[in-house]
């Protein structure tokens, strides 16, 4: 049962993506007149930990899934522990001030989470951003998650600032 809700979820992101990929590129009038072209989530920030653990997320990532790309950076560090992980962007959908991302891990020095996806989610909210996300350890790779999934924002910034640019291709019925 939940490898077909996740097959469904992939499937309904599929059938978006390829729905807002053909209605084409934005013209060469919307680029000139500064409108956004494609869309994106660019910066970094520190989350607010009253404990005094050190979360930081980095996000480059442009384009419309699939033709999605870029890159992000996770880390966290607390008493005791450090880790770190970044990757590709795989997949960015923006609607409104709220952007979902998810990438595959390239580098870490958390072995359990090369090479899989993550997902993360930006709410842009002008001083007040808010960052949540979806992974954790899985030896067995049993969680999956897929394509442009991840969790609420939950946790909030502290320092730092995320953009996120909202953008879908004309004709496509959306924004």
């Amino acid at each position: 049962m939940k490898r077909s809700r996740e097959l469904a979820a992939v499937g309904a992101a599929m059938v978006l993506a390829t729905t807002l990929v053909a209605a084409g590129p934005a013209s060469g009038a919307e680029e000139g007149k500064g409108k956004p072209v494609e869309p994106s989530l660019v910066g970094r920030a520190k989350m607010l930990r009253k404990d005094g653990q050190d979360v930081r997320f980095a996000f480059d990532a442009h384009g419309l899934f699939p033709e999605s790309r870029g890159t992000f950076r996770v880390s966290h560090a607390g008493e005791g522990f450090s880790a770190y992980f970044e990757g590709r962007v795989d997949c960015l959908v923006v609607g409104g001030p709220v952007a979902v991302v998810s990438g595959i891990v390239e580098d870490t020095n958390v072995p359990e989470l090369k090479d899989r996806r993550v997902g993360m989610t930006v709410y842009d909210n002008g001083g007040r951003d808010r960052v949540g996300y979806s992974w954790g350890p899985d030896p067995d790779r049993k969680f999956v998650v897929p394509p442009c999934m991840s969790s609420a924002p939950f946790e909030t910034v502290e320092t730092g600032d995320f953009k996120a640019v909202e953008w879908f291709p004309p004709g496509s019925g959306i924004g």
